[in-house]
């Protein structure tokens, strides 16, 4: 069969964090009028953290999103998502060399961490469904970096790349701001672009950020967090193409170190 190649360009505000799993792994899930689910996991590892002092920490988001009405299982896209983490986490990002958006774009994942492997974070994975004469199924490699900063905001790049059986690459950008309410403080922003035209959809995205680094004789982590209260709390908002929008939450255990 001969591949179509379908590129994908976003323009984002920020890290994003991210996506990938089953819905065993998730949160609850929610359903909207229009037929779609949605729901989102937040993990911090390691569980125990300290109660007064942000501790070195890995971030694995994962977000899945179906649909109970459409016949051929493609979901009304999300094409916009709004992912608060608990006020207990933190995003340091001074000292990680930076990748432009532009290196990323019509690249495959080897040309991707060629042009920017510096600047690389994570990884994960994702899955996208194409309709394309029939419903495709394309799994694809997630690779999160540094961005540029704009505005004076932190930014992180997901460039999502998969061949077979259709190729495609997906390139997000999102700005990192602090939210600072209702018990939330990182904020990642993110403008998710249009897969052929609309008719496509991301319904399983992953992302692990590990990233851990010397600066300035310091050690230091691009996540960190610290648990005070036994629990830490997120939630993520998505916007549909059809106008409908679903909020998501994730709440895990953490324990209370020195």
């Amino acid at each position: 069969m001969r591949k179509r190649s379908f590129p994908i360009f976003g323009s984002l505000a920020m890290l994003g964090a991210a996506i990938a799993a089953s819905a065993a792994m998730a949160g609850p899930t929610v359903s909207g009028p229009d037929g779609n689910t949605q729901s989102v996991d937040v993990k911090v590892a390691p569980k125990k953290l300290s109660k007064t002092a942000f501790t070195a920490a890995t971030l694995q988001v994962t977000t899945k999103t179906t649909t109970t009405t459409n016949a051929n299982g493609v979901p009304s896209p999300a094409i916009h998502a709004v992912v608060d983490f608990d006020k207990n986490a933190k995003i340091y990002t001074k000292g990680i060399p930076t990748c432009d958006p532009g290196k990323l774009q019509s690249t495959s994942t080897e040309v991707a961490e060629q042009a920017c492997g510096k600047a690389k974070i994570g990884a994960g994975t994702a899955t996208a469904l194409l309709p394309a004469g029939q419903v495709f199924t394309v799994n694809q490699v997630v690779t999160a970096y540094n961005g540029v900063p704009q505005g004076g905001q932190p930014t992180v790049l997901l460039h999502s790349y998969g061949t077979t059986p259709i190729q495609t690459t997906l390139v997000l950008i999102g700005k990192v701001s602090n939210y600072n309410k209702e018990g939330y403080g990182p904020r990642l922003d993110l403008e998710i672009p249009k897969i052929a035209g609309g008719t496509g959809a991301l319904t399983d995205f992953q992302v692990k950020i590990d990233k851990k680094y010397s600066f300035k004789g310091e050690k230091r982590s691009f996540i960190s967090a610290k648990c005070t209260s036994g629990k830490l709390k997120s939630r993520a908002t998505f916007s549909y193409l059809d106008g409908e929008a679903l909020t998501a939450v994730s709440t895990q255990p953490c324990k209370k170190g020195n």
